[in-house]
């Protein structure tokens, strides 16, 4: 089943009409009892076009309703509707995996950008998404020379865990880890980071922001 909420929490994507279909269709074929009030709130959309919505599903063959009573009411996608929420949800993936691969690419050139500067054995500073993209584009590349050590954060919550695999760390245990640099991978915090790490004095030289210009890295 989609994610209804990250799609609901999404910043970037907001609510088509064929994405509302999709939401819809995709969530009445694993709860046929479903309310109009729960697909309002699934899908997003007003209650009172949720019945406008049906209809259309309805009309076009994709849906179709089962009268429990008078008033319940079940809703049963169709093998036509099977079809156009398999074809929605491609659809929806090819764009999603466009986005995908434009970030990777920046990702891509960023690594670049450091093993120009000879840098290898790698901080990451912040445990968020940032990170684990980072993380996921260095395994895929087949022939890369950085090597991340581990991550750093200032959420107790997170340390002494690990993601992706990696070790996630307090700034104090900096020391442990012979590296090359500290790459800033949060960018809500950035401000606070550099400046935490100005505070300890650590090395400015050997801090990269991946939100930062090339010029500002010297990268």
């Amino acid at each position: 089943m989609i994610k209804i909420d990250l799609i609901r929490e999404s910043s970037f994507f907001i609510p088509t009409p064929q994405l509302k279909e999709l939401i819809i269709l995709d969530y009445i074929e694993d709860n046929s009892d479903v309310t109009q009030k729960e697909l309002a709130k699934v899908a997003n959309a007003a209650p009172s076009m949720i019945n406008v919505y049906i209809e259309e599903l309805e009309e076009k063959g994709y849906m179709k309703r089962e009268y429990i009573s008078a008033k319940v009411v079940n809703y049963l996608i169709t093998p036509k509707g099977i079809q156009r929420k398999n074809f929605l949800l491609i659809t929806y993936m090819r764009e999603l995996l466009d986005l995908y691969h434009m970030a990777k690419r920046n990702v891509e050139t960023f690594l670049k950008g450091l093993e120009a500067k000879g840098y290898k054995d790698l901080l990451l500073y912040g445990a968020g998404e940032v990170a684990e993209t980072m993380i996921g584009v260095i395994r895929d590349k087949e022939e890369t020379k950085v090597n991340v050590l581990a991550i750093i954060d200032d959420d107790v919550e997170k340390q002494g865990k690990e993601m992706m695999g990696y070790r996630v760390i307090a700034v104090d245990e900096i020391g442990e880890y012979e590296h090359d640099a500290i790459i800033v991978t949060s960018y809500t915090f950035e401000k606070d980071i550099i400046k935490k790490l100005d505070n300890i004095g650590y090395e400015s030289g050997k801090v990269v922001k991946f939100f930062g210009a090339i010029e500002d890295n010297n990268i």
